[in-house]
């Protein structure tokens, strides 16, 4: 799993993590060795590939365990149920296992979704570095993209507390842009300003054509 702040997210897609959840119900009887599965996988059990694939199980709520890698009750559910409305419940829901995805959706609303204002919105969220920020964001906005369409419409009252914001994006000190698409929201600082600008040039060639 990757690490910007204090918010780890999962390198591996979910829809790719829940194919592997099944691998391991069918083959495996859901629960296996880490090592014994990186046979199967023909991974090497200390690389780094293979641990960002056993590091996104556990993030997505897909598996429990380091040594012995032991499916959840919804990956097994998912593996096992025939009712896809069930399955679209369940994958609704391990879609928002991740914190740092559920405050990008909280301020992104149904705006679009610009890698300037990306990359703003995570040092917002996460307080990293900005180098750190700009390498992570192509990953970022590849995962989050991914299962965005599922977490949008998610009521924060009935989120887990530990997946809360302490920030409160009513208070002073904030811009929030509304438009047709959707509406943006972030600190109000000279920086973000700027960000604003350019997304609002880059809206204005969109009106007008170019």
């Amino acid at each position: 799993m990757a690490k910007l702040g204090d918010f780890e997210f999962p390198e591996v897609e979910l829809a790719d993590s829940i194919e592997l959840a099944r691998r391991i119900h069918e083959d495996l009887s859901g629960e296996v060795r880490r090592d014994g599965l990186a046979v199967i996988l023909d991974m090497s059990p200390t690389g780094g590939a293979y641990g960002a694939r056993i590091g996104a199980l556990r993030m997505w709520g897909l598996a429990t365990g380091r040594s012995i890698i032991k499916l959840t009750s919804d990956a097994e559910k998912l593996a096992s149920t025939a009712d896809s409305n069930e399955e679209s419940v369940v994958i609704t829901t391990l879609a928002r296992s991740v914190p740092l995805f559920n405050e990008l959706q909280d301020r992104l609303g149904d705006g679009s979704l610009d890698q300037r204002v990306l990359t703003v919105m995570l040092q917002e969220i996460t307080g990293a570095e900005m180098d750190e920020i700009t390498r992570r964001v192509p990953m970022v906005e590849r995962i989050f993209g991914s299962i965005r369409g599922l977490i949008q419409g998610f009521d924060t009252e009935n989120r887990p507390e530990s997946q809360l914001s302490t920030n409160n994006t009513s208070r002073a000190g904030w811009i929030e842009f509304r438009y047709d698409d959707g509406n943006l929201r972030f600190r109000e600082t000279p920086e973000n300003i700027d960000v604003l600008i350019n997304v609002l040039q880059a809206r204005k060639s969109q009106l007008r054509g170019n």
